[in-house]
């Protein structure tokens, strides 16, 4: 009785959405109907676990289009801070190289600026945690042959401000309607960014939502696992001190765009 007890308290399994000829076009609006419902969230009970250092706790706040804020903490301090707003993005690492809070503004970055290394691509992260919409004409979809359950990838080339050309790539669970990877290369196929989505979870306001995200970006030598409780969907406030750009002691700030190592 009590294996019945057990197996009965959990989750159902979420149905299929998504016929097995869903088309382009029916993919992308299941996944975009996900996002029209969610314009923010935030969770103050994540767990991050990365290379040569024990779990930390961390928040996590994003709000559409160009806000996001990702602390990561140890038990004596912070150890990694980045974030965007309208305005600018930042990166901080307490033992990253060089030394300082990497910034640089949308303005400058709109110019054409030459820039140092850009240590993630703010834009990129925000679609990727879920509050933003895609454009179906931006992207091709590419069946994966074989997959069981059916997978797709939507691939675009796209071209950064900085005139970089880059493939963007979205790996969908076309069944489910939901997005298991986001990846950015370089024409020549080297990896600049990944992120794999997990342990999606139905939450009470209908939204569904990844409870893992591994985070890579190798040239900044960041591989994080984010692993998320509960988390806040549309909070009625955000308080907007969560957007401002952080000081640190004795740690200067490095504009990428006039940064020369």
């Amino acid at each position: 009785m009590r294996h019945w007890m057990a197996y009965s308290r959990r989750a159902a399994p979420e149905p299929c959405v998504l016929s097995p000829e869903a088309t382009s076009e029916d993919i992308v609006n299941v996944l975009n109907d996900n996002v029209t419902k969610l314009y923010a969230w935030r969770s103050t009970d994540v767990k991050i676990t990365t290379r040569n250092m024990p779990p930390l706790s961390a928040v996590l706040a994003v709000e559409s289009p160009r806000k996001l804020r990702l602390i990561v903490r140890s038990l004596v301090a912070d150890e990694v801070d980045l974030g965007s707003n309208p305005e600018r993005f930042w990166f901080w690492m307490k033992r990253g190289e060089p030394h300082g809070i990497l910034t640089a503004s949308y303005d400058d970055v709109a110019d054409g600026r030459p820039m140092g290394p850009v240590p993630f691509q703010p834009d990129w992260l925000i679609e990727t945690l879920g509050v933003v919409p895609f454009a179906e004409a931006d992207f091709q979809m590419h069946e994966q042959p074989g997959s069981q359950p059916r997978r797709v990838l939507f691939v675009a080339d796209q071209v950064t401000p900085q005139g970089q050309r880059v493939q963007r790539t979205m790996l969908v669970d076309a069944r489910q309607g939901v997005i298991l990877e986001h990846s950015l290369q370089e024409p020549s196929g080297r990896l600049i960014a990944r992120a794999t989505l997990g342990n999606y979870q139905r939450e009470p306001s209908g939204v569904r939502m990844p409870h893992r995200v591994d985070l890579h970006w190798p040239a900044s030598g960041v591989d994080l696992t984010l692993r998320i409780g509960n988390i806040e969907v549309n909070p009625a406030a955000i308080s907007e001190q969560t957007w401002s750009m952080p000081s640190y002691p004795d740690t200067p700030v490095i504009d990428l765009t006039r940064f020369r190592p």
